[in-house]
């Protein structure tokens, strides 16, 4: 966070406006308005008296407008201004000495006129209930072009909320000008809301909040008890105002309050107020909610509260009661997002009833896609609520403990994330530095903080670097076991996948998305921070009702106006129909069966799908590729691409699903929309792969130098233990793509095949091969033979073992490439088979192989005894023609078996 002093800044802008000595002090944000102006009042110093002065601020243009001066000082607790800055309306709250008597709040109404100022002229009676006033932004010449109908709100706690209309005419003067004036006289105010226990007004869209309470409805939370007819139920409404419109209610939701005695009209619970001009909210001490409203259609609702847990059953708000104080009370938020129809409860269990009663959560919409609620002394809460998506997951940071928790509040026309201690004027922008979600990922927290964190970083910031930077650090530092680190490495493939697919598809495609896995792992779990713990849990409202809570696009006063509630409301819709996201499950099922059919020495490059010669994939980002330093060079030397059957089998499952899920829109725009999508999905499920692929590399430092071979000759140059280290890491990227069935970067398998036969013993590399972990295609199983390893017995064996297991070409072509007598005679007996059993012979083999120590025809008996190589070649001539038999393998191996025999 970085913070600089309101209360600074604007003195230096009274310098600027004057010559004379400033002695401003004590300053106070007592309101601010739709057009980013913030009313402030602060002491000055004038003909050696201390004089009150109420000015407005706008931070666009960096001005401060002095509005009154106020002969003497003044409790001025909140205000507020009309567009034209003729109309000041405040409140002044009176605190009598005698503690035992209540504070009194006195609204007051000053009009600003260039040529006449009306003193303060009291609006409505003096109140012990707490009183607070609001102008309403919009056009206001309606009625004539020459009159401005200006209109306030009036709020009076447990009473009523009014509105006041101020006209003022545009008066002629004699020198032929026209000014605005003010009579003083309003109309009867209307009273637009009887009773309330709660309200809220949202200068920013124009919207009124209130809570009254009225007979029980049906709830809409799922599992909650019935309550009886006679009991008043605490409900939400929402006014929406507009400029040349009649005010509409667009909102009416029950909450799940605790039981206040009072709250219906009677004596207030607590007995006191807290008075919050910015953002304006009526309400004592028993009820503390705030309300944050996009115009993307996002509603939140936020509520704080202090509790004690007295049994399994029953639990108790704390209010006063001192039998509860002396043992840790539990401080909790609930957060309902409306528009997600579900409710995120957030309890940080056992906390001293001084610290709890002392903290006060800030609630801010950070980064279009999470709630930010700061605790201070505490932790720092982000809370995803992006409407693209589901609710899934959070984020807990600790921060650093202070003396004293600031309260926040946002500011308007600061830029986003902006908000003000209202103690001390202190502007703060509220950031989440990268260094502080790294931090936050190394430490030592649960699994679920991580994956927040990842997919905070890689669907809403976009920051791939920094999280393959941490999946990096995590291969290394594997404190909670390899489930960890397969959970964050699905995460990221998945997360990513899903991200740059929806960066790079037209809008026309964007509503496909809906329909396919943006997560595997995520979800609201308990999280300690730092040395208290915070525990998180979701519940459902019920989404067949959710809809009927919110005022339909048919039903408003402007029937096709477009704005925050018309977009909540279909928002709501949407979740009565649930979508059948495709599950990664679905895929690899559907892989596992083809994969039995997956024969790549019988399939050809021009039968099989996304060949050479068929459009290529979408290209990948430069970012990704400029960075690609993989040990092995990305190409397959095989007839047909396991990761081309890979692609193709996802291909087929996304078109598939979107063309059942998505039946709506015309047939010809679905099936472009799908293309887009399927062919944009299978191409960022090979970019995440590879990114993934070489995160893991980074980790185990097995990243090639220019001047440094690659392939197999980089694993031979490799320390054993190096080589190790990297195969475990590899093992567990290689689990988690297959896990999820995607596709490998070119190259690989074999690169992996040959690492793990370096690194393994061969029992164990044969168990890798038996359960297709490893592919013996050709190009690693020659290095595999032909590798210089000892000549035993054993491990000529288990070369012939592996040998067998491949296909019978892969075999042959692997035998030419060994230098052993061992395969020359298999390849001879091979030869000799085929020709004694009518099947044509092979292609000779144009590299013949001569065995060491050769002494030629000499070595064979002559004379008068026959020798066993022309008894055999006579008997081959009998049964293949000369062109058929290979006279130059079938000496040697006759040679080599001799030679052997003779050794032995």
């Amino acid at each position: 966070m970085t913070a600089h002093n309101l209360a600074v800044k604007l003195c230096g802008v009274l310098q600027s406006q004057s010559d004379e000595e400033v002695t401003a002090r004590e300053w106070r944000l007592v309101g601010q308005e739709q057009d980013g102006s913030q009313i402030l009042t602060w002491i000055s110093t004038r003909q050696s008296n201390d004089v009150l002065n109420i000015g407005v601020y706008t931070n666009k243009s960096k001005s401060l407008k002095t509005l009154y001066t106020f002969e003497e000082k003044l409790n001025i607790i909140q205000a507020s201004v009309n567009s034209s800055h003729s109309l000041v309306v405040y409140v002044v709250k009176d605190i009598p000495a005698d503690a035992n008597d209540e504070p009194i709040y006195r609204p007051y109404l000053v009009a600003i006129l260039p040529d006449k100022v009306t003193g303060p002229e009291e609006v409505e009676e003096q109140s012990t209930k707490q009183i607070m006033v609001q102008y309403v932004y919009g056009k206001s010449n309606k009625y004539s072009p020459g009159i401005r109908n200006d209109r306030f709100i009036l709020f009076k706690h447990l009473e009523c909320i009014k509105i006041y209309r101020t006209p003022m005419f545009l008066n002629e003067c004699d020198d032929g000008t026209e000014k605005w004036g003010f009579d003083g006289i309003y109309p009867e105010p209307e009273t637009i809301v009887h009773v309330f226990s709660w309200a809220q007004w949202d200068c920013v869209n124009q919207v009124l909040f209130y809570i009254h309470y009225r007979a029980p409805t049906q709830s809409f939370a799922e599992d909650e008890e019935e309550k009886s007819p006679t009991e008043l139920t605490p409900t939400l409404s929402a006014l929406q105002f507009h400029a040349d419109l009649p005010h509409e209610t667009v909102l009416n939701i029950p909450l799940s309050l605790p039981h206040m005695p009072g709250a219906h009209g009677a004596a207030s619970a607590c007995g006191s107020y807290e008075d919050d001009p910015v953002p304006l909210r009526v309400h004592d001490c028993s009820l503390d909610l705030y309300i944050i409203c996009d115009h993307r259609g996002m509603l939140c609702v936020c509520h704080h509260y202090l509790y004690k847990p007295l049994d399994d059953s029953t639990s108790s708000l704390v209010l006063d009661d001192v039998d509860l104080k002396d043992s840790g009370v539990n401080f909790a938020y609930s957060v309902t997002l409306l528009h997600h129809g579900c409710v995120v409860h957030n309890v940080v269990p056992d906390l001293p009833w001084s610290l709890a009663k002392s903290l006060r959560p800030s609630y801010t919409l950070y980064a279009e896609n999470h709630l930010l609620v700061h605790i201070p002394m505490l932790f720092t809460h982000l809370i995803d609520v992006s409407p693209h998506h589901e609710p899934c997951c959070h984020i807990v940071m600790p921060t650093e403990s202070t003396e004293s928790g600031p309260s926040l509040a946002p500011l308007v026309g600061w830029g986003a994330h902006t908000m003000v201690d209202l103690n001390t004027l202190d502007v703060v922008t509220m950031n989440v530095a990268e260094k502080d979600l790294a931090a936050t990922f190394k430490s030592d927290t649960v699994v679920e903080n991580r994956l927040g964190v990842l997919h905070y970083l890689v669907q809403h910031e976009g920051n791939m670097d920094l999280a393959e930077d941490l999946i990096s650090w995590l291969c290394l530092n594997q404190n909670d076991g390899l489930g960890g680190l397969q959970k964050v490495m699905q995460e990221y493939l998945v997360g990513t996948t899903y991200a740059v697919t929806r960066r790079s598809l037209p809008a026309s495609a964007l509503s496909l998305m809906n329909w396919l896995p943006f997560t595997l792992h995520l979800k609201f779990t308990d999280v300690k921070a730092g040395a208290v713990s915070v525990s998180v849990s979701q519940a459902a409202l019920w989404r067949s009702a959710v809809a009927a809570v919110v005022l339909s696009p048919r039903q408003r006063v402007s029937q096709f106006a477009e704005d925050a509630w018309t977009r909540l409301w279909a928002a709501l819709c949407a979740l009565a129909a649930p979508r059948a996201r495709l599950r990664p499950a679905q895929v690899l099922e559907r892989l596992r069966v083809s994969l039995h059919c997956y024969q790549p020495e019988a399939l050809s490059r021009s039968s099989t799908p996304m060949s050479p010669t068929a459009a290529p994939l979408a290209p990948r980002r430069a970012s990704l590729a400029a960075q690609d330093a993989f040990p092995f060079p990305e190409l397959d030397v095989c007839t047909a691409s396991k990761q081309e059957h890979i692609i193709a089998a996802n291909l087929r499952a996304v078109s598939v699903h979107l063309m059942r899920e998505s039946n709506n829109g015309s047939a010809g725009a679905l099936e472009s929309g799908v293309h887009a999508l399927a062919t944009r999905w299978a191409a960022a499920q090979l970019d995440a792969s590879r990114a993934l692929c070489r995160a893991a590399l980074k980790a185990a430092a097995a990243v090639p130098l220019p001047h440094q071979p690659r392939g197999f000759a980089y694993v031979d140059e490799m320390e054993p233990s190096h080589a190790l280290v990297l195969f475990k890491l590899l093992e567990q990227y290689y689990v988690s793509t297959d896990s999820l069935a995607f596709p490998l970067p070119q190259g690989f398998s074999s690169f992996f095949t040959y690492l793990g036969y370096r690194t393994l013993r061969f029992h164990a590399f044969a168990q890798y091969v038996h359960r297709n972990v490893f592919e013996l295609q050709i190009d690693v199983l020659k290095a595999i033979i032909a590798s210089k390893d000892d000549d035993s017995t054993r491990t000529v064996n288990n070369k012939l073992r592996l040998i067998q297991l491949v296909g019978e070409g892969r075999g042959r072509r692997a035998l030419a490439a060994w230098p052993h007598r061992a395969a020359l005679v298999l390849r001879a007996r091979d030869h000799a088979a085929a020709l004694l059993s009518g099947v044509t012979a092979p292609a000779r083999d144009h590299h013949p192989h001569r065995p060491v120590k050769d002494t030629g025809i000499a070595a064979l008996p002559s004379g008068e005894r026959l020798s066993p190589l022309d008894t055999f070649l006579d008997l081959l001539t009998a049964k293949a023609s000369l062109n058929e038999l290979d006279f130059n393998l079938i000496i040697e191996a006759t040679l080599a078996s001799v030679q052997q025999d003779v050794a032995v």
